[in-house]
């Protein structure tokens, strides 16, 4: 946290949504005004220029007790077009995916996997170390079997090297023939965020 805002005893995590509040006007920023908001605090509205700006006015302004894990985008969005899952992933392909080398999760698609959509973020955390990382859905490719899976997909998408031999039996120490017969199986085509 910077040090010119420690006197506000703000305590902030990134990647959580904070609050609420509501916007009730649009304000442009005249010479005026901002000199108005200088003499209200100087540490916050002082270090830049900004007239010809503007600013939101907010109402009915709420701190939660437990932020809501949630990274955000640049500008305007709502926090519904999107949602956060949480999944666990060994420490290679969870670095494969860090390192851009694996680009398609394969998971059951059972009924926690039947609730993710496209632009939808997963956080990955790594189970040697808890490190996270973050993801974005781009697709999913939904399919009966893993052997089906598997020959859809370009081996490196799903983190083998050229090297490596692609075998779709790899998922059953994870997912029995009898779960990818009840629920079929889906590739999440992700990329980092």
């Amino acid at each position: 946290m910077e040090e010119r805002f420690k006197k506000y005893n703000l305590d902030y995590k990134f990647g959580y949504i904070l609050g609420e509040a509501e916007i009730v006007d649009c304000i442009k920023v005249n010479q005026e005004f901002s000199d108005k908001l200088k003499n209200i605090d100087h540490v916050i509205y002082g270090r830049s220029n900004h007239v010809e700006k503007y600013a939101w006015k907010l109402e009915n302004i709420k701190k939660y007790d437990n932020p809501i894990p949630c990274k955000g985008k640049l500008g305007l969005w709502n926090y519904g077009d999107e949602t956060m899952y949480q999944m666990k992933l060994q420490p290679e392909p969870f670095e494969k995916i860090k390192n851009g080398d694996k680009t398609i999760e394969i998971r059951l698609y059972d009924e926690k996997r039947r609730l993710i959509k496209k632009n939808d973020t997963i956080e990955f955390t790594n189970v040697s170390n808890g490190e996270k990382i973050y993801v974005e859905v781009l697709k999913l490719h939904k399919f009966k079997n893993f052997k089906e899976l598997y020959e859809y997909f370009d081996k490196r998408m799903l983190g083998y090297s050229d090297n490596e031999i692609a075998n779709a039996d790899d998922m059953n120490k994870y997912y029995s023939y009898d779960e990818q017969e009840k629920y079929g199986v889906v590739g999440i085509e992700i990329k980092l965020k």
